[in-house]
Order: structure tokens, then C-alpha cells, then sequence
């Protein structure tokens, strides 16, 4: 059993969750803030999803230490410093060139996002540079959907 910790703004929460219970029971999701953060410093994630700032650095370090994957809007701004001597993988995502994954497309329907370089995924599974279509929907804050499709490569869902 394994815990997914996601820290992103309340309105994409219900997305979130929608996509991940179709992969694993919903006790094992855990959205994190700046109100709960310090209660859930024990807990060890296997992945976090950062898709929004949290203020407190000492417990979001706490927290990401005991983790495995951490998938990192690229975009926000966050002290990449706490990030420093920790031991796991990170894979970036965003609209900047950069990213481990970055949007190469958008239109009204869809967007392409592009592997930029090799990753391995959880059972070891090496992905290489390639674009993945994906679909948008109304209502639903882009870079929510990245994170979920990149969730989803990850753990070869």
C-alpha cells in the first residue's frame, strides 16, 4: 500500500480525485496544504504531486524526504534549494522548455506534451523522448490534467 500526497489549489481537488480512485482506494490520496501540513509530516508518500506553493519549507522538506517520486509544476515558484541531498526522482512539468514533460501544443480540445529526456517509471519501466496526446476538458485547470496523464505514464495506468 502506498500514499500519493498532492498539494494543489482547492478547485482542481475534485479532478484530482476523480482520476486517482479509478487507480487506488481513495484513503490512500492525501491533499496537502499549509493548515494540515504539519500533521502529515510522518506519512510516507511514494509520489507527491506539486501543483501549488506551500509556504512552510521545513515541513514541505520533512515530507518530500521520505518520498520517491515528485512530480513538480515547473511553473510555481518554489525554492528548488529544498530539494537539496534528497534521494528521489524528479520529474518536472510545465509550458517552459525545461521540464521533463513541457507542453509542445495546445488547442480548444487537446494538448500535446512532450518527454523530453529518459525516465524510468515505477516498475523500472524506461520511457523515452516522445509526445503524448491529451485531452482537455472544460473547467479543469491544465496543469492538473499534465499531472494526472504524467501520474499515469509513471505507473503505466
Amino acid at each position: 500500500m502506498f500514499f500519493v500526497g498532492i498539494i494543489t489549489n482547492q478547485k482542481n481537488e475534485t479532478y484530482i480525485k476523480n482520476e486517482l480512485v479509478r487507480k487506488m482506494p481513495l484513503e490512500n490520496i492525501i491533499f496537502i496544504n499549509d493548515k494540515n501540513i504539519s500533521n502529515v509530516k510522518n506519512i510516507k508518500f511514494e509520489t507527491i504531486i506539486i501543483d501549488a506553493k506551500i509556504k512552510n519549507k521545513f515541513e514541505l522538506r520533512k515530507i518530500l524526504s521520505n518520498a520517491k517520486y515528485i512530480i513538480l509544476n515547473s511553473d510555481i515558484e518554489l525554492d528548488i534549494n529544498i530539494l537539496n541531498d534528497l534521494n528521489l526522482v524528479v520529474i518536472t512539468y510545465g509550458f517552459n522548455n525545461k521540464s521533463t514533460f513541457s507542453v509542445s501544443s495546445i488547442t480548444e480540445n487537446s494538448m500535446i506534451i512532450c518527454l523530453q529526456r529518459i525516465i524510468f517509471g515505477k516498475n523500472e519501466k524506461k520511457y523515452e523522448p516522445q509526445e503524448y496526446e491529451v485531452k482537455l476538458q472544460k473547467n479543469v485547470d491544465k496543469y492538473a490534467i499534465i499531472a494526472m496523464s504524467i501520474f499515469n505514464i509513471i505507473y503505466g495506468k
